[in-house]
């Protein structure tokens, strides 16, 4: 397709050169058939009666009426029944637009992993692509004469420094593309003025952080280009959806009492027409109003399409329609609660391979070791199970190793002589990824905002020499170019200011200057990820080794880091964690949990054995625990004056108190209430930062199984066999790989994907290393879900999404949250006020398709209960930044706005619940406080309608099924694993006493609060 910026189509994009990473994956061809679901899936029927975030589009005399519920579009008789469905799941066409003359429409298509205009006809048949390339094409609207489509894309911009969407048009049958808008501002939502002379759009001015101010300002453009006209303006909330009627009305939505991020409830949506109010107590989806001539509008409201005659009171009324949506139901093969399995150590954490290349240091089991090339591990330093020691790296002589510890309190940078044990302190705290130059004399790391710094070691000086271009998690480790001059690192651009998305590219920097420049290692091509991808400078400075596609390249590059040509590939299979030895000239990385060693110039890679084993632990004694009451999660309610019994590990029996048991040793319980072990089903370990503090607070607040949703897979591997093995003291982890996502992605942990070849290897790594829940983000194609639901059946564990369309149709098995960070402006999930409707409640209804509940709302209560800010699990154990942020919350009472916000979501879960859908409730940790967090997430279910029964089985058993172990965990019951939470209070009377946890049994081994604050107060007042 050509462009007045250069020819950028499907052609170019699908060249792939043996010698270089130029393959990139283009949109399939509209003649592909649907992707297959899993293959352990059998298939059910929804049956959709509402919409809650689809669009409508009819013709002018109303006799052609398509409708987008979930993702799929749908034909509608003009008075209402049964629907006729004409779209596949994975095409996800948004925004469907009818011709003026009814016999064809225009979508926005997300087939392929990228955004653009396709085309077909009103009964489904001659869909075609109209658009393609790597830029996002959205919103497409029919020219008056219907020669024309105007859109909103980003085409022609930079794939390193981003663009701003601008309006387009283009020939419906794919001729070229002709810019109409391109400025400081995104304009979205085009739609033609009825001459077919001008176009009028959302405008939405950039802000100094990277995003826009939500779109204030409707603005009319000439359809020949040149400078808009303001027609209306709000001074706060966001327009969006303009519509014109065919004498020059404007009809659009006015979203209020929101900011400008989409991902947040609205507390108000209304219905305008030339400024005029024309609904209200309505909730409106976030879709564009459809004219039927001059006085009638067909929009979604209430879940319903709705046809209102303006100036005629009462003249409003419905169109019902039942659509009827096959999806599959996945039946995955429950596997044997792997991480309480004795096995092969896999989780290695960031290997460094040796100057002189004759041994490798990395960390496994809490422990740093260092491996000489060719013989057995040695431990060099354990670490206490309070505290982590993580990111090893050599010092250029190769006599020290640095490292990383939170022994004295946050994490900082220590340096030890392996030969004569000598420890000594490198930085203060909140100092993270340690990298020597070459010379000796200083340290390139990062602090806990993510900060580039330089240290001179002489001197103990620093000086901030790059701040970090996103805030979703932190840049890559630096790595010093052989001359010293040049440090480079990955961190990730943002393609507009719209979405956050980008690439993971190349930042260097000249430690000389300051100056900086950026590369991607080819065009619109993605580093893999921020943490496990590079790149590190090669030791001849010619070439950059670096992960993309989850393969190893080698990228050549100037003494300055410019890129001189196209990368080689130097392997076909999984790589991660690449590092070189200075004076060998070879190179290591992790492969699918091997170290892996090659020369790059003279021969394949060889396999470096690491022969260690983890193994469960257990307590070492037999456990009588007197429970003055117990709620065993099986049934609502507790039972008075229990022993549970254990043998170490799990628990024998459940029987009525007796005075003496012999051969156990007794936990007094006896004015406590004994819970199942908490289970949070929702985190993210920052270990970097956060060190064992995350793990210790979420264990102090009873919680005794997490499950990650995302992180640097060995990192993730490596702390749950940590914590299984007792290396570690916190909460079991099930572990999940890197974010699966497409060709951009977000976050730190966000795995980029072009390439067929990069998920398989993605997915290959991720199976080897036995995680036990795959998770795709949001801009992961349909087809890549399926595959990852594929893969994660095979396994035996769930997958899922933020996305329940189409995440239920691609065979995943649940959302990850009712509502987050979604692919479009605005998701299917709920409204832009918050609610759900029918449709919605339909994908959860049968209880086999999943939600993890995360009330970030619930932060709010805070405010309404102080002395949970002045807990010293909060003073102790949190990291300073979650201190402040909770005494912050704690101040202010919750407003009324932030009361109705909470209301909102919580009734969204009774309707739910009410339906029988599974509801695990999750934090998000730490992007809010953990330990703490799932507490007020439960009170707030508790105060809005559940039971404590119902409440409590969302953070016990319905988890524990969710996840496949309930054989093991979620209900106190003989053959259960040993995990208990002990509450001082009765919250089946007083649900606001259930943070009060002084003990918590994890594997029958048991934790004491008291002993959690002392080991962190230990650590902080007494330094090494």
């Amino acid at each position: 397709m050509t462009t007045d910026h250069g020819r950028v189509g499907r052609r170019d994009l699908l060249r792939a050169s043996a010698a270089g990473l130029t393959a990139v994956a283009a949109p399939a061809p509209a003649t592909r058939p649907a992707p297959a679901v899993s293959t352990a899936a059998e298939r059910q029927t929804l049956l959709y009666r509402e919409l809650t975030g689809g669009s409508v589009t009819s013709s002018r005399d109303g006799s052609v009426l398509i409708a987008e519920v979930q993702g799929v579009l749908w034909r509608v008789p003009p008075q209402g029944g049964e629907a006729v469905r004409i779209t596949d799941w994975d095409l996800e066409a948004t925004r469907p637009v009818l011709s003026p003359d009814g016999g064809r429409l225009a979508v926005g298509g997300y087939r392929g992993g990228g955004f653009h205009l396709w085309t077909l006809r009103t009964d489904g048949g001659g869909l075609r692509q109209v658009t393609d390339g790597p830029w996002d094409d959205r919103d497409p609207a029919w020219s008056p004469d219907g020669s024309r489509l105007v859109f909103a894309s980003e085409r022609g911009g930079d794939a390193v420094t981003g663009a701003s969407f601008g309006l387009w048009t283009t020939d419906p049958d794919g001729g070229g593309a002709v810019r109409l808008t391109g400025g400081a501002y995104e304009d979205i939502d085009p739609v033609w003025w009825p001459d077919g002379h001008s176009v009028v759009c959302v405008r939405a001015a950039h802000t100094p952080d990277g995003g826009n101010d939500g779109g204030l300002a409707l603005v009319r453009v000439p359809a020949g280009g040149g400078p808009g006209q303001v027609l209306r303006r709000v001074r706060e909330g966001r327009l969006l959806c303009p519509s014109v009627s065919p004498s020059g009305r404007i009809a659009c939505l006015h979203l209020s009492g929101t900011t400008a991020s989409p991902s947040l409830p609205a507390a108000r949506a209304t219905l305008l027409v030339d400024g005029r109010v024309v609904t209200e107590g309505e909730d409106l989806a976030a879709a564009p109003p459809c004219w039927l001539g001059d006085d009638r509008l067909l929009y979604v409201a209430d879940g319903r399409l709705r046809l209102r005659t303006l100036g005629a009171p009462g003249s409003v009324r419905d169109i019902p329609f039942t659509a009827r949506m096959p999806v599959p139901r996945p039946r995955r093969r429950p596997r044997p609660f792997s991480p309480q399995a004795a096995g092969p150590v896999r989780g290695i954490h960031l290997p460094a391979l040796a100057p002189d290349g004759g041994s490798v240091a990395f960390v496994a089991l809490n422990a740093l070791w260092v491996l000489p090339i060719g013989g057995t591990p040695r431990k060099v330093l354990q670490a206490a199970a309070v505290h982590h020691v993580q990111m090893p790296a050599w010092a250029p002589d190769g006599r020290s190793l640095l490292y990383c510890t939170d022994r004295d309190g946050l994490t900082a940078v220590r340096r030890l002589h392996p030969d004569s044990g000598h420890d000594e302190p490198v930085t203060g705290p909140g100092r993270l990824y340690p990298a020597v130059s070459p010379d000796g004399t200083r340290l390139a790391c990062q602090d806990t905002l993510g900060n580039l710094l330089l240290r001179d070691l002489a001197t103990g000086a620093e000086r901030v020499l790059a701040r970090p271009l996103a805030t979703d998690g932190p840049p890559g480790a630096p790595t010093w170019s052989p001359d010293g001059r040049y440090v480079a690192f990955c961190d990730r651009n943002r393609l507009n200011h719209r979405f956050r998305e980008g690439y993971h590219l190349i930042r260097v920097l000249d430690t000389r200057t300051g100056t900086e420049r950026r590369h991607l290692p080819a065009a619109h091509q993605s580093l893999s990820d921020r943490a496990a991808a590079g790149p590190v400078w090669s030791p001849d400075g010619r070439s950059m080794a670096l992960v993309a596609e989850s393969a190893l390249w080698l990228l050549p590059v100037t003494p300055d880091g410019t890129p001189t040509g196209p990368a080689r590939r130097l392997t076909g299979e999984p790589a991660d964690h690449p590092t070189w030895a200075r004076e060998t000239n070879t190179l290591l990385y992790l492969s699918s949990g091997r170290l892996r060693l090659l020369d790059p110039a003279r021969s394949g890679p060889r396999t470096l054995p690491v022969p260690l084993t983890h193994r469960p632990v257990r307590g070492r004694e037999r456990l009588r625990v007197h429970a003055g009451q117990l709620w065993d999660g099986t049934g609502t309610a507790p039972r008075r004056d229990v022993d549970i019994l254990t043998d170490g590990r799990r628990i024998t029996a459940v029987e009525p108190h007796r005075p003496r048991r012999p051969g156990h040793r007794t936990v007094d319980a006896s004015r406590h209430t004994v819970l199942p072990g908490l289970f949070d089903s929702h985190t993210h370990p920052y270990s970097a930062t956060y060190g064992a503090r995350h793990g210790l607070t979420a264990l102090a607040y009873g919680i005794t199984t997490m499950a990650c949703m995302g992180a640097s897979l060995y990192e993730a591997v490596r702390l749950r066999e940590s914590l299984a093995s007792g290396h570690s003291t916190g909460p079991r982890l099930l572990a999940c790989a890197e974010l699966l996502d497409g060709a951009r992605t977000a976050y730190a942990m966000g795995r980029a994907h072009r390439t067929a070849a990069g998920v398989r290897r993605t997915l290959e790594r991720a199976t080897a290393l036995r995680v036990d829940f795959v998770k795709t983000y949001v801009r992961a194609s349909g087809q890549v879900m399926a595959q990852a639901a594929d893969a994660a059946h095979r396994l035996g564990v769930p997958s899922g999404s933020h996305l329940c369309a189409p995440g239920r149709a691609a065979g995943q098995d649940l959302t990850t949250h009712l509502q987050a960070t979604q692919r479009l402006p605005h998701g299917h999930a709920t409204t832009p006020t918050g609610h759900i409707h029918q449709d919605l409640v339909q994908q959860y209804a049968d209880g086999r398709f999943a939600l993890i509940a995360t009330p970030f709302t619930a932060q709010a209560l805070l405010g309404a209960d102080p002395a949970l800010a002045e807990d010293p699990r909060v003073l102790t154990l949190m990291p300073p930044w979650d201190v402040t942020a909770v005494r912050e919350r704690a101040r202010t009472p919750p407003t009324d706005g932030q009361r109705r916000a909470l209301a909102t979501e919580m009734a969204a879960y009774h309707r739910l619940a009410a339906e029988g859908a599974l509801l695990a409730v999750g934090t998000d940790a730490p992007l809010v406080p953990a330990g703490l967090s799932l507490h007020l997430a439960l009170r707030a279910l508790h105060a809005h309608g559940f039971g404590p029964a119902q409440a409590l089985r969302c953070a016990t058993a319905a988890p524990a099924r969710l996840f496949g172990v309930e054989n093991d965990l979620g209900t106190v019951e003989p053959g259960k694993i040993a995990d208990l939470t002990v509450v001082d209070g009765d919250p089946f009377t007083d649900f606001g006493s259930l943070p009060r946890t002084p003990l918590v049994l994890r594997d029958g081994v048991a934790h004491y609060q008291s002993d959690l604050l002392g080991a962190v107060r230990a650590a902080v007042t007494t330094p090494a």
